[in-house]
């Protein structure tokens, strides 16, 4: 209540030009445009936003730790001449910046506030943007829909009773209901694509190590990257560009700041079925084939293709290199109270069965996996060599009601649906390929939004 108390009195004489709801035509550059022009301030977006979250968020559930004043105490130090000019943005409750809780999502971590900001994050400041607070995940991020004990579940601004997805659920719903116009989320199985889809923006992981990192200690996870949700493809390339490694470890070159689009025709394949071989909800494929449809009235050449992936080996090697770190959570739990973990009340159930799950795991588990997609890579390799884009679902159902998947889930059943719900995403991840869910078409029954699903190969973000 400090933070926002202190919010209201540093911005309390302020009157925006433009009231929060006309804000909500503006993408993030959009904005940074005016704020260079002098039509508005960047005090005046700050408080646009503060505003909306403030309406809000009683409601949604999107945010789970407020830094108003910090933001407000940063103004003076963002310089009109960066890419975003102070816009206001808020990060997922997963990655460290110094002086703001980093929860996970978890109990076990709520007077967790980490002295320094990773690579990442910094290099978003450089950028322009301005940090407003965390938003919402699942427990460790371990699920494909945003609830958990500590701070409850996200609701999508599309409809109350369903899910913003997950797991960075809290930033799709922020950049759905005009928190702000750009949100950093992870993507470690789906985890910006699927609540793109969930809420109708874009969402984009980008290709392994292409990023500066956003892990502690300049680390970059096997599976998980660093990206955002946005209202624009330009809001993403824009970040993109700011958070690239010129030296990264791949080797990649520079993607630079893509400023419209190619004039190439490409080869896109287009798939129905996911890696489990199972056709999607009618009204999901028939977003999908009016997509692949939209793309050859734009002069690309379609072929529809078999899911080329064993989906039951892919999500044995997935496991075996996600859940590594699981054995580790539940023996600190346990440490620090002397408890067991399904008794310690820290955990949720879910969690603690999935730790338990990961036990049954061989111990080379996690070689194993690595040595899977190593294995596989010639493979999908050469299926980019025939396409420059798959198309497929980004989700093989619409958008789940909240409770599908949640924090005292029976473990047989959130083992399945969190497959399910992945069964077009992890592919990209395991692969360390770049991919991206892009908001074309509503559900003819429901009116939610569906997201088209791309993925191009390794190193071709652009």
């Amino acid at each position: 209540m400090g933070a926002i108390a202190g919010a209201k009195a540093g911005l309390e004489n302020t009157a925006p030009k433009l009231l929060d709801d006309e804000l909500l035509e503006y993408d993030a550059v959009g904005l940074a445009e005016l704020i260079r022009d002098r039509q508005v301030s960047s005090r005046e977006v700050l408080q646009a936003s503060i505003s909306r979250i403030e309406r809000l968020d009683g409601t949604l559930n999107a945010v789970t730790t407020r830094s108003f004043s910090r933001a407000i105490d940063r103004l003076d130090q963002i310089g009109p001449d960066t890419p975003f000019a102070g816009v206001p943005t808020l990060l997922k409750d997963l990655v460290d910046v110094g002086g703001i809780r980093r929860t996970s999502g978890s109990r076990l971590l709520l007077s967790n506030i980490p002295e320094e900001s990773v690579e990442y994050v910094q290099a978003m400041e450089r950028a322009g943007l301005n940090f407003l607070g965390m938003t919402n995940t699942p427990e460790f991020a371990s699920g494909a829909l945003t609830d958990n004990l500590a701070f409850g579940a996200t609701r999508n601004p599309w409809d109350l009773e369903r899910s913003a997805g997950g797991s960075s659920g809290g930033s799709g719903a922020a950049i759905a209901a005009g928190y702000v116009p750009l949100a950093h989320g992870t993507d470690g199985g789906g985890s910006n694509r699927i609540p793109a889809s969930c809420c109708g923006v874009l969402g984009m992981k980008p290709s392994r190590y292409r990023q500066v990192s956003g892990e502690k200690g300049g680390k970059h996870m096997f599976l998980r990257t660093h990206q955002s949700l946005s209202r624009s493809v330009r809001d993403s390339a824009t970040l993109l560009a700011a958070t690239e490694n010129p030296d990264n470890r791949a080797g990649y070159p520079l993607v630079g700041m893509v400023d419209a689009p190619s004039r190439r025709r490409l080869r896109i394949a287009f798939s129905l079925e996911n890696c489990l071989g199972v056709l999607p909800e009618k009204t999901v494929a028939a977003a999908v084939e009016q997509t692949a449809h939209l793309c050859a009235s734009l002069g690309h050449h379609v072929s529809e293709v078999k899911n080329p992936i064993d989906g039951a080996s892919m999500f044995k090697a997935f496991e075996g290199i996600s859940l590594v770190g699981m054995p580790g959570l539940l023996a600190t739990v346990e440490s620090l109270t002397g408890r067991k973990a399904e008794e310690a009340g820290i955990l949720s159930q879910a969690m603690v069965d999935l730790g338990r799950y990961s036990e049954s795991l061989d111990a080379n588990s996690y070689d194993d996996g690595l040595a899977w997609f190593r294995r596989a890579e010639s493979g999908f390799a050469d299926f980019f060599q025939q396409f420059d884009l798959w198309l497929t679902a980004t989700l093989p159902i619409e958008t789940p009601k909240i409770g599908y998947i949640g924090p005292n889930t029976e473990f047989g059943l959130a083992h399945s649906r969190n497959q399910e719900l992945m069964s077009y995403t992890a592919v990209a991840n395991g692969f360390g390929a770049p991919a991206m869910s892009i908001p074309l078409f509503l559900s003819s029954e429901t009116g939610l939004p569906i997201g088209s699903h791309f993925i191009a190969a390794p190193g071709a973000d652009r």
